[in-house]
């Protein structure tokens, strides 16, 4: 029984393999802005490659948006899974004036029979890019990351959920959208020079029933037929109600038949316990703990070892401690997770809890990309958000920046009779109050603010104007 099981693995192990054109699974490019150059930006580019592939990167050329082309070797190579590397490719650049550039990478072509490209897919290259604004008054300054694994695979007739964990460290707003795959390929445009005219992939439709919801989370429900698929997922970072810069990640799919399917199963046992509003996510306040507990039960018949694994920023940042405990159970693992978030990680963003339960290789203890499983919850710390809108003051004629606030900021006012700004805490606290006058008003953050979310009411003659919130760090 343990033998032909293991037969049955390695075929599935294999079979996407054997069949490939391209070495390439997904990819995204990151960036960090220098603290002290505006102009300078570390980058990395991350790619997820099959491991027994032939095709190597040990260099890639990458495309800086300004006309110049960058060469940049390879710095490591890591064993993700069974069959899939991660290989990261770092280096720094500094541009000459500010504007806005996107910087990309044109990848070997794709996969041949792409089901959801109509006609030859493997006549189009694989494609990734992001934007970076370069200003020196603007305070973004990091791009979109993944704590997550941009892999997304599954079974046919067997819904799937996936959400790769994007975070921006300047905690920025982000949205997200499915959009159609890009091509490039080079063009010369003269005195010795080729640069990328990219478009998107003809014929591409987005697979039927595929979805993206506001915290990022993927769902298919019950993809109709294994194969081949790609799709590319548009993240943009807002500041202030103001995008700030978009990311591309692009991802290949595989859909297998479901009797390959050897995954363990994860359920989040107290959820129907959790305040979740409509849209899936709940809300603590700074001080409360959360605990989640799961159960993962192995698949029947199966014998191979599990294991289980969190994604997501409050990790990858350590933004506050997060405790996890096992236990054997019968068939499966009990797992919990519990954590307790300050004041400093007040926001308007959700914060992503994403665990997996995986399914562990008979070969060296790695584990099948078709072989996870995911629970995702999302978490707002701090008070609801007020109904009133920014754009409320902007309309009267009120701005407040930089925001956020690190030690001064401005309030730029009309002329108003008997106008005051009074802040709040998250928990709806008062924590000041500023008198305005007609201009610009400078102010230094009132020592008595800590880090964290507040919001504020400007109001003449002791009639509100309108409500905005404010980032303290």
């Amino acid at each position: 029984m343990k033998t032909k099981l293991l037969l049955s693995v390695l075929a599935i192990l294999l079979l996407p393999v054997m069949a490939q054109a391209t070495h390439i699974k997904s990819g995204y490019i990151s960036y960090t802005r220098d603290a002290e150059n505006p102009r300078k930006f570390d980058f990395t580019l991350t790619v997820y490659t099959h491991h027994f592939s032939s095709a190597e990167d040990p260099e890639v050329s990458m495309f800086m948006g300004d006309g110049n082309k960058v060469v940049v070797p390879r710095v490591s190579v890591t064993k993700y899974s069974s069959d899939l590397d991660v290989e990261l490719f770092q280096w720094s650049y500094t541009y000459d004036t500010p504007g806005l550039y996107t910087v990309a990478w044109i990848g070997e072509n794709r996969d041949h029979n792409i089901l959801n490209i109509q006609g030859s897919s493997d006549i189009y290259s694989f494609y990734v890019s992001t934007t970076v604004n370069v200003n020196p008054l603007n305070p973004n300054r990091h791009g979109i990351q993944l704590a997550g694994i941009p892999i997304l695979d599954g079974y046919a007739g067997q819904p799937i959920k996936h959400n790769f964990a994007a975070f921006d460290a300047d905690n920025n707003k982000l949205t997200y959208k499915l959009v159609t795959p890009k091509k490039a390929s080079y063009e010369y445009i003269g005195i010795g020079i080729n640069a990328p005219r990219v478009v998107d992939i003809p014929g591409f439709r987005i697979p039927d029933g595929l979805t993206i919801n506001e915290h990022g989370e993927l769902n298919w429900n019950a993809p109709a037929s294994a194969g081949r698929y790609t799709i590319a997922v548009e993240i943009t970072e807002h500041w202030n109600g103001v995008a700030q810069g978009t990311t591309l990640v692009d991802i290949s799919i595989i859909i297998a038949d479901p009797e390959q399917n050897l995954q363990p199963q994860l359920e989040l046992l107290n959820k129907a316990q959790l305040a979740l509003d409509e849209k899936g996510a709940l809300r603590l306040m700074p001080g409360q703990t959360l605990k989640l507990n799961y159960f993962m039960r192995r698949h029947l018949g199966n014998d191979f070892p599990v294991k289980t694994k969190l994604y997501s920023e409050l990790d990858t940042l350590e933004l506050t401690p997060i405790h996890i405990t096992t236990r054997d159970s019968a068939g499966g693992w009990a797992i919990t997770v519990a954590i307790t978030p300050g004041e400093a990680l007040v926001r308007e963003q959700a914060y992503i809890l994403a665990m997996s339960a995986l399914l562990l290789s008979p070969l060296g203890g790695y584990y099948y990309k078709n072989n996870t499983d995911w629970e995702f919850t999302y978490v707002y710390v701090g008070n609801a958000q007020p109904t009133a809108a920014d754009d409320e003051l902007k309309k009267a004629g009120f701005i407040l920046y930089p925001n956020p606030v690190a030690d001064k900021f401005v309030v730029e006012a009309p002329d108003m009779p008997g106008m005051f700004v009074h802040l709040y805490d998250a928990t709806g606290k008062r924590a000041g109050a500023l008198r305005l006058q007609p201009g610009k008003n400078h102010f230094t953050k009132p020592a008595s603010l800590s880090n964290g979310l507040y919001f504020y009411t400007i109001y003449s003659r002791h009639k509100p104007v309108g409500t905005g919130k404010m980032v303290v760090r």
